[in-house]
């Protein structure tokens, strides 16, 4: 580890060098990094304080909480950077403006998107609650939920199933064609929602996308689906829940 311009940094760099290794005593922690034994047990206790470090039942000294929250923040942003591309990858591709949806409750809420035109503010998600209703984003996060619950008729359980199996609905909303594949976790459950959206005059055959891109992005959704279930799936979800309360009412459609 190439060591920084500020001292005491490298310091407890190396400390968590150690403990990274698994529990130490103070002794081991000395003997390994080499520092004073003033200086280490000075810096030990001001990790402790920070939550870097903690003491376990046998008084060694391991890993604290707030590394571990902040690992796993890591993880989300590597994940979250993943899907990002993926979804300028797919947009690259088909031309279409791509987004992920996931559900909060009774509405939808997109947590990423590629636009076929950015805005002057960039790329960045605004947070917009859209109630479930009767458009193909909406209509993928019904059937499962709907076959989960055994809910409609017999006419409607076999369409929930054909779509299911399928695994994706095209239909039209006032952005023009759309096509929403679902994504998945490992369990089968519904994770999220992968949208293309693209104006009437763009889309082939009169109003529907070609094989080649319906394929594209069901394998973009899987691949995604699997990034998601590494990071636990809602997670996008929960971090986006106090924004969504902050938006209001005004902001439901």
């Amino acid at each position: 580890m190439l060591p920084s311009s500020v001292g005491v940094l490298n310091k407890i760099s190396v400390i968590l060098a150690v403990l990274e290794k698994g529990p130490a005593c103070l002794s081991a922690v000395v003997s390994e990094t080499g520092l004073k034994r003033p200086t280490v047990h000075r810096l030990v206790l001001a990790m402790q304080e920070l939550g870097l470090v903690q003491a376990d039942e046998q008084g060694q000294f391991v890993v604290g909480p707030r590394l571990a929250r902040l690992a796993m923040v890591a993880q989300h942003a590597m994940a979250d950077r993943e899907i990002r591309r993926e979804l300028s990858a797919l947009r690259a591709t088909t031309g279409a403006s791509v987004r992920l949806h996931q559900r909060y409750g009774d509405q939808r809420i997109c947590v990423a998107e590629a636009l076929r035109f950015r805005s002057a503010a960039g790329e960045r998600t605004s947070v917009r609650a859209v109630a479930i209703a009767a458009d193909p984003v909406s209509r993928v996060f019904l059937v499962w939920r709907r076959f989960s619950r055994d809910h409609g008729t017999g006419d409607d359980a076999l369409a929930c199933s054909r779509i299911r199996h399928r695994g994706w609905v095209q239909g039209a909303d006032e952005s023009g064609l759309v096509l929403a594949v679902a994504v998945c976790g490992r369990d089968g459950e519904l994770a999220a929602v992968l949208s293309l959206s693209s104006p009437w005059q763009r889309t082939r055959r009169g109003g529907s996308y070609g094989c080649e891109v319906i394929k594209g992005a069901v394998e973009a959704a899987a691949r995604i689906g699997a990034r998601l279930s590494a990071q636990g799936a809602t997670s996008p979800v929960k971090e986006l829940e106090d924004r969504v309360r902050r938006v209001g009412p005004g902001s439901v459609e």
